[in-house]
């Protein structure tokens, strides 16, 4: 395995993780709810980490360094933006509808991985293309 496909799998793992961390801290010490937002978190990062591997293996087939680096965006970026977006309203909750991010993230994650496998295909299409 590449250390690309290894970042790659570190991403898949992270924001489920640091989704169910912050559940912990904020609804105390209920497994059921971390689990859940385990899971709930685990959907998006899956597909996301399907397009990046799929991605990275034409890229490789291809001997594109800049694809290669294009290729990890569905999975890298949700994963650094949800992580951090979960942590930071672990600390501050917010003040209208607390813990309501733990329904709504996972949503606006899938819609970013969609919209994040889109422009990564084209870029690493037009990278590989140079």
């Amino acid at each position: 395995m590449t250390s690309r496909g290894k970042l790659n799998l570190f991403a898949m793992l992270l924001l489920p993780t640091a989704a169910a961390l912050a559940a912990f801290i904020v609804f105390g010490n209920v497994p059921a709810a971390a689990l859940t937002v385990f899971g709930l978190n685990l959907v998006p990062m899956l597909i996301g980490g399907l397009v990046a591997a799929l991605l990275l293996r034409v890229a490789r087939r291809a001997g594109s360094d800049i694809a290669g680096s294009i290729a990890l965006w569905p999975s890298l970026i949700p994963a650094v933006a949800g992580a951090a977006g979960y942590l930071f309203r672990a600390f501050v909750p917010d003040p209208v509808a607390p813990a309501s991010e733990y329904i709504s993230g996972p949503q606006y994650l899938l819609m970013a991985v969609v919209v994040l496998s889109v422009v990564a295909w084209s870029g690493s299409l037009i990278a590989r293309r140079r």
